[in-house]
This record gives C-alpha cells, structure tokens and sequence, in this order.
C-alpha cells in the first residue's frame, strides 16, 4: 500500500491477490501470531469457525510460550470470504499479526 492507496483500492488489491494465489471455493491457510492466552486461542477458533469450516488447525508456541502462531486453514466459498476473515481475525484482542 502507498500513502495514497483509499482503503477501496487497498481491498481491491488484496481481493485480487487472494483470488489470484487460491482457488475458491476451497481452503483457505491462515498463520496467526497471538499471545499465548487460552481465551485468545479460543477467539481465533470462534471466528474462524464463524467465516468456514476448519479444515486443520496447528499450535505452535514460541520458545519463552508468551506468544503462539495458530496455523489453520478454513474452507471458504470466495476471496471476499476469506479477505473478511483476514479483517476479523486482525480485529481480535491479542492478535499481532495475520498471515
């Protein structure tokens, strides 16, 4: 994203990436780095499950166990599907970062 992107532009952009990499419908992979929190966990498996069926889920702690990286894959109808799912996971309390 430039400086100049709108937020219109950026979820084009997004969209057509996501549509360009994976083949919908179909599952979606996700890795979600959060604190090691069980009600974060239990977060991240509510709305992925609310977006999809959970096709795998895997829980890797970090080394100190303050952070995990939840790695999951929910099947999904369409990019716009998983592009919300992106968002909502992003928008969770305890979330760092979504790949």
């Amino acid at each position: 994203m430039t400086a100049h992107d709108s937020p219109e532009a950026e979820r084009k952009r997004d969209l057509e990436l996501i549509e360009a990499c994976y083949a919908f419908p179909g599952n979606f992979p996700l890795s979600v780095i959060a604190r090691n929190d069980e009600a974060v966990g239990a977060d991240i498996l509510a709305t992925a499950g609310a977006a999809g069926t959970i096709s795998t889920h895997e829980r890797q702690p970090s080394k100190g166990d303050k952070y995990v990286s939840h790695r999951l894959e929910v099947r999904v109808e369409n990019a716009s599907e998983a592009h919300a799912l992106r968002a909502a996971l992003r928008g969770l309390d305890g979330v760092m970062t979504v790949l």
